[in-house]
């Protein structure tokens, strides 16, 4: 399967050395990164003239040998000749050549867009759905059918059995702080209480997808 966001990073940085994790670049190259949206639009241009392009691999499959060709010309028969021609001529109008069509090209690249930020919006609600890991998350319990039922004397009708049934387990918090040790040029360790190197992860990740958030609802 081609893919094309590595195509269309390379096309907008020759030989750029990246690392493709799901949908994330991680770039290993000095040189000036794209934006997101240009490498967006780059990976439906090129998307788009490889559709257009089917034209050329229709062509390719139906051309005549062009042995046909040679051994005409070996032989000097122009009548060879000319039914090979005619017969290139007949799978050119068969097939003819698409052109970008600019407009349908732009249109594309905005449906692509507004495509591309509606799963950033998601993926971001999602995120800050999720517990804080400084807080933890409480257990919760929901009353659920068990699938059986019981004769209820007082009502002449059969009653659902039912039971409790935890549907979310707890998360106790992370501690807020940990010691961290480094050591000086002499080899000389000096302790130090910093925060939770997961807090601080997840903080700034629920401000990023908090900002996701913030820009597409504005």
């Amino acid at each position: 399967m081609i893919n094309y966001k590595i195509l269309a990073i390379q096309s907008l940085v020759p030989n750029a050395i990246v690392t493709i994790l799901g949908d994330k670049v991680v770039w290993h190259d000095e040189r000036t990164k794209p934006s997101d949206t240009e490498i967006l639009d780059e990976t439906v241009r090129l998307e788009y003239l490889e559709e257009i392009n089917e034209y050329k691999r229709q062509r390719a499959s139906e051309y005549p040998a062009y042995a046909d060709y040679l051994d005409g010309v070996v032989k000097g028969d122009q009548d060879q000749i000319d039914a090979y021609v005619a017969a290139c001529q007949a799978v050119k109008d068969k097939y003819p050549k698409v052109e970008i069509d600019e407009t349908e090209l732009n249109s594309r690249k905005a449906q692509a867009l507004a495509d591309h930020r509606l799963e950033e919006y998601e993926k971001a609600v999602t995120r800050i759905a999720q517990y804080q890991v400084a807080l933890g998350r409480e257990e919760v319990i929901e009353n659920q059918a068990t699938g059986e039922q019981i004769w209820n004397e007082e009502t002449d009708q059969m009653d659902d059995v039912m039971t409790d049934i935890v549907t979310v387990t707890a998360i106790d918090p992370v501690e807020a702080t940990v010691e961290q040790t480094t050591y000086d040029e002499d080899g000389v360790a000096t302790t130090t209480t910093v925060e939770n190197p997961l807090i601080t992860a997840d903080v700034s990740e629920r401000a990023s997808a908090q900002a996701v958030i913030d820009a597409y609802e504005a």
